[in-house]
């Protein structure tokens, strides 16, 4: 079997390549509840710029593979989210935990030192961060509020959550 013959891509093609995988980029990105088309955009932005880049001979392939990989990429983020800030089940021996002070005072402990983690973090990490986990804005509103690139946006949040991980010893949160 014969590979298609490369060729640049035109602006025609990449439209037409878009409008006709609309439905299985939704397919690929409905995983990512609330940020399916964050997903879906970041995948075509992504193979405009591998089509500025270099020729491609299957541009549909090339985007649904870069979309799985961006869901992919979301899905573990919010795993390590999750791990990072999850909140413990109740053991069903204690009525209640909150009502435990040393528990409380190790959950503000915590929280008091992920906060200094955050604050000593560079500004355009720390605002990006703080927009996407609190203010709840997508990677695309971080980029316009700030004035980057979303792959600018992913960087400053990914480096953010490792900064995190790495400065946040686990304590006794895995019992």
């Amino acid at each position: 079997m014969t590979k298609p013959p490369l060729r640049i891509l035109t602006h025609e093609d990449l439209e037409i390549t878009f409008r006709s995988s609309a439905q299985g980029l939704r397919a690929i990105t409905r995983r990512v509840e609330e940020d399916e088309a964050d997903l879906a955009q970041d995948a075509c932005l992504k193979l405009v710029e591998a089509a500025n880049r270099e020729p491609i001979a299957a541009p549909t392939h090339l985007l649904y593979r870069l979309a799985r990989n961006l869901v992919i990429d979301r899905l573990r983020s919010r795993a390590l989210t999750a791990r990072l800030f999850r909140a413990e089940a109740a053991d069903e021996h204690h009525l209640c935990l909150a009502a435990d002070p040393e528990r409380a005072l190790a959950v503000n402990e915590r929280l008091r030192r992920a906060l200094r983690v955050i604050d000593d973090m560079p500004s355009r990490r720390r605002q990006a961060f703080l927009l996407h986990r609190i203010d709840g804005l997508t990677y695309l509103e971080i980029a316009r509020a700030m004035g980057v690139s979303i792959k600018a946006v992913e960087k400053h949040i990914s480096a953010a959550m490792l900064e995190l991980i790495r400065q946040m010893p686990n304590d006794d949160f895995e019992r």
